[in-house]
């Protein structure tokens, strides 16, 4: 484990260090906060647009985050020949595989959080939380996370606790409000369960492929799962019986995405009921989790009968 850890924080710390996803984070915070202009121009709607959309945003903006590390960061070993000094080193090639996947789902992580913080803290700005605590907690959360970049050695090992602190503090400042915590917090884990399965179809992908049929490889594969219910449920007298049957093939072959995304308003149906709302975040992510763990030996498999030569 100690070797796949090794490699799992190198591979973060590149992460981090991508201009790209940082890129993509900006883009992701402005949409958060226009989800504020956007509640504006609704009609009684204004929670459910800031909800909804938000949610939909960073669940979206993390599958491509996922997509892009998990087809370029394998790549980027091989063509900088990084490979072939890591690979001769008391290091199976399994273990660096893992070591790449679980830096990309920790990066991802970080994303997750920092992005599940702002929802929070915009959605306790629309529901009126006290002004206090919405000037307060960005402050504190920046302050901190300067303390933290000062005082640490490795600054990139500051991420991944500061976001979690930061997403724990805004869930206590939405706690004080009207909206159900709970729902949205478990709305977050179902993307992060996503992200799971994406990112090993990507290292599956990655593990023979360029990153330019990697991504549009596991972005296919995104679509057809995020479908897979509705791909299942077609009949032959709308598209024929060939047709619809290779659809539904590929429904039962492809994760089923659409698990991920129950929609908030189920999400709060199943937390009126006893363990419902955990019962069905606690299955999903097994499911998200088996598929992954299944994804990634197929690509162990494929990246050890590699020849790098």
């Amino acid at each position: 484990m100690g070797r796949v850890w090794a490699i799992a924080i190198n591979t973060f710390r590149e992460a981090v260090r991508d201009k790209v996803l940082y890129g993509v984070l900006s883009f992701a915070v402005l949409v958060l906060f226009f989800t504020l202009a956007l509640a504006e121009l609704s009609l009684n709607q204004q929670r459910r647009v800031v909800l909804d959309i938000g949610i939909a945003s960073i669940s979206f903006f993390s599958v491509v985050i996922a997509i892009f590390l998990g087809s370029s960061l394998l790549y980027k070993e091989i063509e900088r020949k990084t490979l072939y000094v890591i690979l001769p080193k008391p290091i199976r090639r399994w273990e660096f595989l893992a070591g790449k996947y679980v830096g990309i789902i920790v990066t991802a992580l970080v994303f997750i959080a920092i992005m599940g913080a702002i929802q929070l803290w915009v959605t306790a700005v629309q529901a009126d939380a006290p002004a206090a605590q919405l000037v307060g907690l960005p402050l504190a959360a920046l302050a901190l996370l300067a303390v933290a970049l000062w005082r640490a050695k490795d600054r990139t090992a500051v991420l991944l606790p500061w976001s979690l602190a930061f997403l724990a503090g805004a869930a206590a400042v939405l706690a004080g409000t009207d909206v159900a915590v709970a729902p949205l917090l478990c709305a977050l884990l179902l993307v992060f369960g996503e992200v799971l399965v994406v990112s090993a179809v990507a290292l599956l992908f990655s593990s023979f492929s360029t990153p330019f049929l990697t991504g549009a490889f596991t972005l296919g594969v995104w679509v057809v799962g995020r479908n897979a219910d509705l791909l299942a449920a077609m009949r032959d007298r709308a598209l024929g019986p060939a047709l619809a049957g290779f659809l539904r093939g590929l429904a039962r072959v492809v994760p089923n995405l659409h698990l991920f995304v129950p929609g908030r308003h189920a999400l709060d149906q199943r937390a009126a009921m006893p363990s419902g709302l955990l019962d069905y975040v606690g299955t999903t992510l097994a499911y998200g989790l088996g598929y992954a763990l299944l994804l990634f030996a197929i690509a162990a498999l494929i990246f050890r009968r590699r020849d790098f030569l």
